[in-house]
C-alpha cells in the first residue's frame, strides 16, 4: 500500500506489545482500511 508504511507499523507495534489494547480504524470509504487489516493479520 503506497504510502501507509507508517500506519502500517504503528499497528503491528501495537499488535506486538503484548497488552491489551483497543485501535479504532476509520475513514472515508475506499480508503484502504480493510486492505490494511488484511495485511497485518495475513
Amino acid at each position: 500500500m503506497i504510502g501507509r508504511k507508517k500506519e502500517s507499523a504503528e499497528l503491528k507495534e501495537r499488535c506486538e506489545s503484548g497488552r491489551a489494547e483497543l485501535v479504532a480504524v476509520y475513514g472515508r470509504w475506499r480508503v484502504g482500511k480493510k486492505y490494511i487489516m488484511d495485511d497485518l493479520f495475513m
